[in-house]
């Protein structure tokens, strides 16, 4: 067989046509499909380049998947769902195990690594199976368990990262790529909010409840964490910078839960940042100083918005603060609390496997057209701790306790004894983040209810990879 590479071949790294060729029909790829699709051509083009991207590279198309799961509208996602219905993200999460499988196959002879994390999730896993064996053994709707059980699943991803990932890529690529992601979803926000405002009544506000703004308050406190330690790989002025567009998408939110987890997250910063320091150096004085500085500082910039808008921030921020306090004032809090009492009693039935993926929840809600509680039947409820305990029983709120335990341990682990300050900050931000969290997760499920499961998938994982002990790296 002749050597095309050979001298006078034409397949050479030199040959300036085949390049020609070859850079015309990826254009050809990217662009042609604009001309005879409509509103989505873009997303064709998009996953044309990602995949050209991703090809054959776990490590690239975790990134790919990571990025594009954060900031892509749940309207976008529903719109270009999948035959059979998969959802973009699950689709190329099915392109990412077809590409691990091979690597495993026939690079690395099935070698695997282990780390003190593995157990954990595999036992929140199984117990995502068998709430899904138990929802069809009590009748709940198939297309319902297929629906609920997919989103706990995502976290399979974790074992993707600790195969493929690297330690280092922790500051090198998933940082940059999280704080991207976070500035994307900033400017969604702020760019739609002030397309729907109306400039000519001050008293305008249109609230921006998109559900992947919970990258808002994560972006946030890794960029704090960054900024403290002063450890690259960005500039301080630069993440200082970073701070205003994010955290004024934060604000623009109206969700109480984010501002908590935040609030919650800016503060475990704040003091593991002073217990890192020699005890000559600590001055509590300043700790206080620096969280009340961003906090001024995410306000300010508020107001200044809303002085260039007219919109009535500050007004609106303020009502909807105010229910933390005068709670039995908010119908829908009252509702909420109805829902809970309702999840409560129905898991009383099956306290330890739970109802199963797909259980339904009934139970009186405001209606707020018709100015009057109705009974409302729906498929999912707005806290972590009582969907673990209304779906997946004792068993899925201990396995998934576990497996936060664990990570929580892990990450601490590697704060404390890393000597690279850039993995100590990324650490912190993850221990910030945990620990906003688990208190949003009493009136938020993302951590196991919707896309978000994906992203804390491949978290875990990193964290897993940084505290991982001496072990056997591979069986």
């Amino acid at each position: 067989m002749p050597d095309l590479a050979a001298a006078g071949g034409w397949l050479r790294p030199d040959n300036r046509r085949l390049i020609a060729l070859a850079c015309l029909a990826q254009v050809g790829l990217v662009a042609l499909p604009a001309l005879w699709l409509g509103e989505h051509a873009w997303a064709l083009s998009a996953a044309v380049l990602g995949l050209g991207l991703a090809l054959f590279s776990v490590p690239r198309a975790l990134l790919l998947l990571f990025f594009f799961n954060i900031v892509m509208p749940a309207e976008v996602l529903l719109a270009l769902q999948l035959p059979g219905g998969l959802y973009p993200q699950e689709g190329l999460f099915l392109g990412v195990l077809i590409f691990a499988l091979i690597d495993l196959f026939y690079r690395r002879g099935l070698s695997l690594r282990l780390t003190p994390a593995d157990l954990p999730v595999l036992a929140f896993l199984a117990g995502t199976v068998l709430s899904a064996l138990v929802g069809a053994l009590l009748d709940n709707s198939h297309s319902q368990i297929v629906r609920d059980v997919r989103y706990p699943l995502y976290y399979a991803v974790f074992f993707l990262v600790t195969q493929f990932a690297e330690e280092r890529d922790l500051v090198r690529r998933f940082l940059p790529v999280l704080l991207l992601a976070g500035l994307v979803v900033g400017a969604e926000y702020i760019l739609e909010f002030a397309g729907a405002i109306d400039r000519s009544t001050g008293t305008d506000f249109t609230r921006v409840a998109g559900l992947h703004g919970l990258i808002l308050p994560i972006a946030l406190l890794f960029a704090v964490n960054y900024l403290l330690y002063n450890c690259g790989p960005y500039p301080r002025w630069l993440l200082f910078a970073y701070l205003l567009p994010t955290g004024l998408a934060l604000v623009l939110t109206m969700r109480r839960g984010r501002w908590v987890a935040f609030a919650l997250g800016l503060v475990t910063s704040m003091w593991l940042h002073h217990l890192s320091q020699p005890p000559e150096r600590r001055r509590l004085g300043r700790t206080l100083l620096s969280i009340f500085g961003i906090v001024g500082l995410l306000v300010a910039t508020a107001f200044f918005f809303q002085r260039l808008t007219g919109a009535s921030i500050g007004a609106h921020a303020l009502a909807r603060s105010r229910t933390f306090v005068e709670y039995e004032e908010s119908v829908n809090l009252a509702s909420r609390f109805f829902g809970y009492t309702a999840a409560l009693q129905k898991a009383a039935r099956h306290p330890v496997v739970g109802n199963g993926q797909g259980t339904t929840l009934t139970y009186l809600n405001f209606n707020p057209e018709l100015g009057r509680f109705e009974t409302w039947t729906t498929l999912s409820l707005d806290s972590l701790y009582l969907s673990l305990l209304l779906k997946m029983g004792l068993l899925g709120l201990g396995t998934f306790g576990w497996m936060g335990w664990r990570i929580w341990s892990l990450a601490r682990r590697a704060f404390a004894h890393s000597a690279d300050l850039a993995q100590r900050a990324f650490m912190g931000g993850m221990i910030a983040t945990l620990a906003g969290m688990a208190v949003m997760g009493l009136s938020d499920g993302a951590l196991i209810n919707g896309r978000f499961t994906l992203i804390f998938g491949i978290f875990f994982g990193l964290v897993a990879l940084a505290g991982r002990a001496k072990q056997p790296e591979a069986v």
